[in-house]
């Protein structure tokens, strides 16, 4: 398997750690996730897969996260347990977490400016990408997505969580992947639904695809973080004017001309465009 760089840094990160006790090594998984604490267990399987167990993280806030599975006799060995404990590690830890929203989020503005690009040649609506997440399980209608990472975006002032699972995957290797080159709408979606554009696929803020039940704590930094943008303290350059935004201040000025006294003509460069 291809890691990217900041995989193997969070590789490296779970083998600084693991000299730790086992527990120690479960409680910093268990901060990433908003919690104190965690204990493990192996739960027998069924069916075709009978004779294996699988072995999670109880985590303190009610959730559980799925670390593997293998044979129930070695699944119940200290042997195994760490080995899945620390490939856990190098992926969620309070570090890696970090570093992530620092890599990805100036990714994701590039991509918002691209999207928005596209959204107006079709006459869709633009959006405003807000915040990076990771579902912490806090919010029970969203447990099947745990661990997952998803964007916090707003349309016309309408804040939700945008989940995808090529999103989460590159959120996870710190570097999105390239635009994609053709248009389409996204699965299960009709093209009268579509209202914006993210990773050139069209998408809709109304419908309950691709989205995840936002918990309180990401709603209020969402809302924080749409406000900042609005009033432009992110310390984010300005952008030029999308084409909708060209458009809207045309019609503007053409409503304007009906109203205003004509002026005498100067002979100046102030008529150039």
């Amino acid at each position: 398997m291809d890691y990217s760089e900041l995989q193997q840094k969070g590789f490296d990160i779970a083998k600084r750690y693991e000299k730790l006790p086992l527990q120690d090594r479960i409680n910093i998984i268990a901060e990433t996730f908003g919690c104190k604490t965690a204990s493990i267990r192996t739960s027998p399987c069924t069916g075709k897969w009978r004779g294996t167990s699988d072995i999670s993280l109880d985590l303190d806030n009610g959730s559980s996260l799925f670390i593997g599975n293998c044979r129930t006799p070695q699944a119940k060995t200290a042997k195994v347990q760490n080995e899945y404990v620390n490939g856990t590690l190098a992926n969620y830890n309070p570090e890696i977490l970090a570093e992530i929203k620092t890599r990805i989020v100036p990714a994701l503005l590039k991509r918002e400016a691209a999207d928005n690009a596209i959204a107006a040649e079709k006459g869709l609506k633009p959006y405003t990408f807000l915040n990076v997440e990771m579902n912490n399980g806090g919010d029970k209608e969203s447990s099947s997505h745990l661990g997952w990472y998803y964007a916090t975006v707003a349309v016309d002032g309408k804040i939700f969580a945008l989940v995808e699972t090529g999103l989460s995957h590159d959120i996870a290797r710190g570097e999105l992947s390239e635009l994609r080159p053709y248009y389409f709408v996204a699965g299960a979606l009709k093209e009268n639904q579509v209202d914006f554009v993210f990773n050139n696929v069209g998408h809709s803020s109304t419908s309950g695809l691709y989205k995840l039940h936002l918990s309180d704590d990401a709603r209020s930094r969402a809302e924080k973080r749409l406000s900042e943008r609005i009033s432009g303290l992110d310390g984010e350059p300005q952008k030029r004017p999308s084409a909708l935004n060209k458009l809207a201040a045309a019609k503007e000025a053409v409503a304007k001309i009906g109203t205003e006294k004509p002026s005498t003509p100067k002979k100046s460069h102030d008529a150039e465009l």
